[in-house]
């Protein structure tokens, strides 16, 4: 057999396994409508938005998550991953997609790619972000959106195999501090806070293939706490 076939084959079970995680349990029939925006562990076919569909199977869940999106940073020279400058029409489009029904829950899982080595020396920016981030969903026009709680969740952590490359080295220390201060930022406008950083079960060393983006097993154990805060 060829080497490509192989690393074809290996690559497909891979899939196969973390779709048949994903898809294991369902913890509420709860019929929700949830909003949710979020970095590059928002995006693979396992990423805790469909672990939260699949968990909440009568919930509405509208995910606007893409890969190297920050809080408030130009990140690889691209505007649109700056939730910031974006936020506007991101907001339209989820009000348009859940028409007349309001949203109960938007859930924020944003962070790790404002914890870059090369956004190093900017950290304290990203608490104020993140505070202007959720000030303008508050005031944003949008009717459907008006009631939503809303839920941040800090950055899991930064795993040995990411912290020993150039583009993540330190990143650990960051995320572990945005922790505290996001939470203090929820805190003051009166939002959820999960800690993604203390994750009970997380083992981002064993739950990730290079230290930083979580399997189906870590992104479902993301979504326990945040599932725990939606039916509350």
């Amino acid at each position: 057999m060829k080497k490509a076939t192989i690393s074809y084959l290996f690559v497909l079970q891979l899939y196969v396994n973390s779709v048949a995680v994903a898809q294991q349990a369902i913890l509420s029939e709860k019929r929700l409508s949830i909003f949710t925006l979020g970095d590059s562990n928002g995006t693979f076919p396992y990423s805790w938005p469909q672990q939260l569909r699949q968990a909440l199977p009568n919930a509405h869940v509208y995910n606007i998550s893409k890969s190297g999106r920050t809080v408030g940073f130009l990140n690889l020279g691209d505007s649109t991953l700056n939730s910031l400058m974006v936020i506007d029409q991101n907001l339209k489009k989820a009000s348009e997609s859940t028409g007349s029904s309001p949203y109960d829950f938007i859930v924020i899982e944003l962070g790790t790619n404002d914890a870059k080595a090369v956004f190093a020396d900017r950290q304290q920016e990203v608490p104020a972000n993140l505070e202007k981030l959720i000030r303008s969903i508050q005031n944003c026009p949008y009717a459907a959106l008006k009631k939503a709680k809303i839920v941040i969740v800090s950055p899991p952590p930064y795993g040995t195999k990411a912290e020993a490359t150039e583009k993540y080295a330190g990143g650990g220390q960051r995320v572990k501090a945005m922790g505290e201060s996001f939470k203090q930022v929820a805190q003051r406008n009166d939002c959820f806070f999960v800690s993604g950083f203390a994750i009970p079960g997380l083992d981002i060393e064993t739950m990730t293939a290079d230290g930083l983006h979580l399997d189906a097993n870590g992104s479902r154990k993301l979504i326990e706490p945040i599932v725990s805060l939606l039916l509350n």
